[in-house]
């Protein structure tokens, strides 16, 4: 696995005069201050395996708006979207499952399947979201027990599906009857007019399963997430989750649910989507300014990434290397491939998110200088 560089770029990164645009973390500035203890309902002994019950209709009521129509027992609350991802795991893959994701496709996630033993196999994608024959032809030829997408702003590429990819994505799972995992954690951080449409509404027949996460417009070390299933799903899914730790933080389901209830939820992400639309315009102009006539990258239309595609010949790794001696910290590609390819070796990750506008200018700064000696 290549869990062993993510964790020693951890390392670096949590270093005071590291300048990192490696992590996936939010900017903790922007966070709201938590609720007083005193208005959160009592948290002290066990609770439900699925999940409290108020915030489990809170989810009911964000996905409505989103186009799902669903009740509190097709809600499951995890510990983060990355434990729903482990529960999914454990109930459906073993040694003989494969499971199709998207190339390049979010680390983390590959990192459970194989835990399973699965294979992970990567399906080509382009900036509208995993190609529709390649997507056929790999269901024909490996026989996947499901498909993992990140429709959204997806992590690591940034690509946002257009809506009519959704549709063809959508009508092919349902002729083939395969599972769909749709992860959208990044869903609010939107700052142009994209569909969003979750492709699960757009499902007929095939099974599916819907995954959201609190970490990255609220606060991520609560670790809150949830899975919205089928009906199918719900019963299997709880039991797994009992089996694995109970229940989910009680005290952090409070404190969510009583932001939501608040009222100021709206105007939050409103803020948050200022911010990082601000970071996001001045880390594309510093990458044109610094460098557009050797790299081609994406321009997100939300999430918190840019995926850079460096001059030809020059390795990530090496980059990461010499930008790290001018204390400049970013994240190669190469873990994001799950099936080694010629690719792998040829892209950055970079955040924006947690970094300050003059941070982004004085990073990409050393990044250019780095690349251009490479090149």
């Amino acid at each position: 696995m290549e869990a062993s560089l993510v964790r020693e770029l951890l390392h670096y990164s949590q270093q005071p005069d590291i300048l990192s645009l490696a992590g996936g973390l939010p900017d903790e500035n922007l966070m709201p201050a938590y609720p007083e203890l005193k208005q959160l309902t009592d948290s002290r002994q066990y609770g439900p395996s699925e999940g409290e019950k108020d915030l489990r209709e809170c989810i009911v009521s964000i996905v409505a708006e989103r186009g799902i129509q669903t009740s509190n027992d097709n809600v499951l609350v995890t510990n983060g979207s990355q434990q729903g991802l482990d529960i999914v795991s454990r109930l459906i893959l073993d040694e003989s499952s494969t499971i199709l994701t998207e190339q390049p496709t979010y680390l983390a996630a590959c990192q459970v399947f194989k835990l399973q033993g699965a294979k992970v196999q990567d399906v080509i994608s382009d900036a509208e979201g995993m190609s529709v024959s390649a997507l056929r032809d790999a269901i024909e030829k490996h026989h996947p027990k499901a498909v993992y997408l990140i429709p959204n702003f997806q992590n690591p590429a940034g690509h946002c599906y257009s809506l009519q990819r959704r549709h063809e994505i959508a009508a092919l799972l349902d002729e083939k009857n395969i599972l769909l995992i749709e992860d959208d954690p990044y869903r609010d951080l939107c700052y142009d007019n994209v569909d969003l449409t979750p492709i699960s509404t757009l499902i007929k027949q095939a099974p599916w399963l819907y995954m959201g996460s609190f970490s990255k417009v609220l606060w991520p070390g609560l670790r809150t997430g949830y899975i919205v299933s089928c009906d199918v799903f719900s019963p299997y899914l709880v039991k797994v989750k009992q089996a694995v730790d109970l229940h989910t933080n009680r005290l952090g389901q409070s404190m969510i649910t009583q932001f939501f209830k608040s009222g100021q939820y709206p105007d939050h992400v409103i803020k948050l989507q200022k911010a990082y639309k601000e970071k996001r315009d001045v880390m594309a102009e510093a990458l044109n300014a610094e460098l557009g006539d050797l790299i081609e990258f994406s321009f997100p239309a939300g999430g918190m990434f840019f995926w850079v595609k460096l001059p030809a010949g020059v390795s990530s790794q090496l980059v990461l290397t010499e930008a790290l001696k001018d204390k400049v910290l970013v994240l190669p590609g190469t873990p994001f491939f799950p099936c080694k390819s010629s690719l792998d070796d040829s892209f950055l990750r970079l955040s924006f998110a947690r970094v300050s506008p003059a941070q982004i200018h004085q990073a990409i700064t050393v990044l250019a200088k780095v690349i251009r000696q490479l090149a």
